[in-house]
């Protein structure tokens, strides 16, 4: 078992449990995890996890599992039993691993799998997926604007200064931007946007922060929230766009 940082609030309530035989990709994750910060359960398959987390520990609300390793005519079952065993109200799957094909998409909806983190994936991600399924509804869609988490830096300006900054999430609207010291609640600011080959300056304003130590959002790290102005109808499709590409690897 893997523990959260332990003067960070975990980002879930409940413990993550992460399926798959020992390897060093796994170790690494188990890491990644705890540092967003969570505490992992780390069990080689469904059954051996029964066992895991039955030792008076708290019962996970998340297993993350390599795609390759399930099998769709047992799995509800398998996901169903150990919810039971365990005493999780519910269990959020995610399905990690190498893109599966359209037919394989299809078996995993069809067992109830709805979250994914297919291909390669930065830490922004793996906390934007994990915040997913920690939700009151996987399924249910957003109001507003689509967003997509980023792994970019960039820059910010505000009065004459700097500020460099690490995307966390973007959408058309706006996005969330990492940084240890954010623009004052209100601020006026322009953003760098790297878009493809360009860089645009967009202009937008800061509606809130998440500082460490003050109130901190477990979900978020320490960071802003940016709006955006009116874009160019051009500039806004182009985000539209990435932010669905990004998506085919965040959902099954």
């Amino acid at each position: 078992m893997t523990k959260p940082h332990p003067q960070a609030s975990p980002i879930a309530r409940e413990p993550i449990l992460l399926l798959g035989p020992e390897s060093r990709f796994h170790d690494l994750l188990a890491r990644e995890l705890a540092g967003l910060p969570a505490e992992v359960l780390r069990a080689d398959d469904f059954g051996n996890a029964g066992a895991c987390v039955g030792r008076g520990r708290r019962a996970p609300s998340i297993v993350l599992l390599p795609e390759r390793q399930i099998r769709i005519d047992s799995f509800e079952e398998e996901l169903a039993a150990l919810r039971i065993r365990t005493g999780a109200e519910r269990i959020v799957p995610i399905a990690f691993g190498r893109a599966p094909g359209s037919e394989r998409r299809a078996d995993l909806r069809r067992a109830g799998i709805e979250l994914a983190l297919f291909g390669r994936f930065g830490r922004n991600t793996l906390r934007f997926q994990i915040n997913r399924a920690s939700g009151a509804s996987v399924s249910q869609r957003p109001r507003g604007d689509r967003r997509a988490p980023k792994e970019w830096r960039t820059r910010t300006f505000s009065g004459g200064r700097e500020k460099a900054v690490r995307c966390y999430s973007l959408s058309s609207g706006g996005g969330y931007f990492v940084t240890p010291r954010p623009w004052v609640v209100g601020s006026d600011i322009a953003l760098e946007l790297p878009l493809g080959r360009r860089r645009l300056l967009l202009a937008g304003h800061i509606l809130y922060t998440n500082v460490a130590g003050a109130g901190e959002e477990r979900a978020l790290p320490s960071g802003m929230a940016i709006g955006f102005g009116p874009l160019p109808t051009q500039v806004r499709d182009a985000i539209r766009r990435d932010v669905n590409a990004t998506h085919r690897g965040l959902e099954v």
